[in-house]
C-alpha cells in the first residue's frame, strides 16, 4: 500500500512539468532517430519530460516483431510484392475499415500510459494514429501532431484529428491540402536528423582532412556505401569489385546492423587499402561529408542527410513504395540518380567519377532543398503552440485525463 502510495505521489510530482509523449516504430531506425532527434531539441528548450513510446513493439511484441521480418522481408525477395499494397492503399481515406484497422493497435497500452503520464502534447514520427483514430471517443483535448519522415505523402499519415503535420517539402504541403488538409495546419520544416547534422561544421574542415583522420587517402575520389540500417542493399560485394578496379578511387562500406555482413566483408577485403569496412556508426555525419557520392538506399531520413551534407547519390534498384517516391522526387530534381541494375550504377558511377562536373551540378542542385535544422524548428514550433503557457502550477491544475473504470475518475 505504501508502494502504491508512492508511485502515485511520483506520479503527481512529474505532472508539475510539461510532458511531451513521442509515438516511433521500429521498422527501419529512421522514425527513431526522427523521434531521439527531437527529443534532444525539446530538452534544450526546457521541456525535460519527453518521452518515447515504441507502441506496437510495447504493446504487441509478438505481431511487432514479425512485422519487422515481414518489413525486411519485403525488400530483400518480395518487393514487388510490397510496391503492390503501397500503391494500393496510397490514397486511403479516414474512416474505411482499413484505417480503422491499422490505427487500432496499441489502444490499451497507449490508454494506459495517457493515463499515467498525462501528456500535454503528443507528436507521432511513423503513421500508428491510434490517438487520432480514439480522440473523439475518449474526449481528448490532448494536441496531437505528425512529423512525415518520407518525401511520398501516403494517405495512412493523415487524419482529420492531427491538430499539426510537419512535412518535408513544399510539394508535399500542396499535396496535403489537395487532400483536405488546411494550410494553417501543415508547416514546411524538413525531416529531423541526429544532432550531428545539425551542428555548424568549421569552416577549415574539408574532405580531405577528414579523410587524412580516417585513415584514408586524402587525394583519392571517395564513394559511400550505406548498406542500410539492417544491411539490405543488395549486389555489395560486385560493388566493391567494380570500385577496387579503379586506382584513383577508394569506397567506405557502412554494414549497418548486419554483423554477419561486416565480418565477411572484412575478411574477403582485409588486403584492400582501397576498402574501408565498418559496421553500425553514428559518425555517419563524418562519412558522408568526407565522401564525393553516395550509393544508397532512399530512404526518407538518409536523403535528408545527403541532402544535408551536399552529397549527391546514386539509388540502386529502390523498392517499390516510399522508397521509390522518395528517390523520384530527388531524382526529378536532379540531386540523385536512380540505377536500375548494377550495370546502370557501374555507367552512372564511372561517368560522374571522371567527370566532377557532374557532381558539382548535383551538389548546386541541392542547395535548393537545404533548410534550417529541422528538429531545431520543429522543437521552437511545439514550444511556442502548445507548451509556452505549461510551467509549474499551471500543469500541476490542467484538468487530468480520466478514462472509464480507471483511477483518476
Amino acid at each position: 500500500m505504501v508502494h502504491e502510495f508512492e508511485q502515485e505521489r511520483t506520479i503527481y510530482m512529474q505532472h508539475d512539468s510539461p510532458c511531451v509523449l513521442i509515438v516511433y516504430a521500429s521498422y527501419g531506425d529512421g522514425h527513431l532517430q526522427a523521434a531521439r532527434s527531437l527529443q534532444s531539441r525539446l530538452h534544450q528548450q526546457g521541456i525535460e519530460r519527453v518521452i518515447l513510446l515504441d507502441l506496437m513493439a510495447e504493446s504487441h511484441p509478438w505481431i511487432n516483431e514479425m512485422t519487422r521480418w515481414v518489413y525486411m522481408q519485403s525488400f530483400k525477395t518480395i518487393p514487388h510484392l510490397y510496391g503492390w499494397v503501397y500503391y494500393r492503399t496510397r490514397q486511403m481515406k479516414t474512416g474505411t475499415v482499413l484505417s480503422n484497422w491499422l490505427h487500432s493497435f496499441g489502444t490499451r497500452r497507449l490508454r494506459k500510459i495517457m493515463e499515467r503520464e498525462q501528456p500535454h502534447l503528443v507528436v507521432h514520427t511513423f503513421p500508428q494514429l491510434a490517438l487520432a483514430h480514439l480522440k473523439t471517443r475518449w474526449e481528448l483535448t490532448t494536441p496531437l501532431v505528425t512529423i512525415l519522415t518520407d518525401y511520398d505523402l501516403h494517405g495512412r499519415w493523415l487524419h482529420p484529428h492531427i491538430d499539426h503535420y510537419y512535412v518535408p517539402s513544399e510539394e508535399m504541403k500542396i499535396e496535403a491540402m489537395d487532400r483536405g488538409i488546411a494550410a494553417e495546419r501543415i508547416s514546411v520544416a524538413g525531416i529531423p536528423l541526429h544532432y550531428s547534422f545539425e551542428q555548424d561544421v568549421p569552416d577549415n574542415t574539408s574532405p580531405q582532412q577528414l579523410r587524412l583522420r580516417a585513415g584514408l587517402d586524402p587525394e583519392r575520389r571517395t564513394v559511400l556505401l550505406l548498406a542500410g540500417a539492417y544491411g539490405v542493399l543488395q549486389n555489395i560485394q560486385e560493388i566493391c569489385e567494380m570500385i577496387q578496379q579503379r586506382d584513383d578511387t577508394q569506397l567506405i562500406v557502412i554494414c549497418g546492423k548486419n554483423k554477419k555482413l561486416c565480418e565477411e566483408l572484412s575478411h574477403r577485403y582485409q588486403s584492400y587499402s582501397s576498402i574501408r569496412i565498418e559496421g553500425y556508426t553514428d559518425r555517419m555525419q563524418e562519412w558522408m561529408s568526407m565522401s564525393d557520392c553516395v550509393i544508397t538506399k532512399p530512404g526518407g531520413l538518409t536523403m535528408a542527410e545527403c541532402i544535408s551534407c551536399r552529397l549527391p547519390a546514386f539509388l540502386l534498384a529502390p523498392v517499390p513504395g516510399q522508397e521509390l517516391e522518395n528517390a523520384r522526387y530527388l531524382e526529378a530534381r536532379q540531386v540523385a540518380r536512380i540505377c536500375y541494375s548494377p550495370q546502370e550504377l557501374k555507367m552512372a558511377l564511372h561517368s560522374a567519377l571522371d567527370q566532377p562536373e557532374l557532381l558539382e551540378q548535383m551538389q548546386t542542385s541541392m542547395d535548393t532543398l537545404r533548410m534550417p535544422p529541422a528538429s531545431a524548428q520543429i522543437a521552437e514550433d511545439l514550444v511556442s503552440r502548445y507548451l509556452t503557457h505549461i510551467t509549474g502550477e499551471a500543469a500541476a491544475i490542467r484538468p487530468r485525463l480520466a478514462f472509464p473504470n480507471s483511477r483518476y475518475v
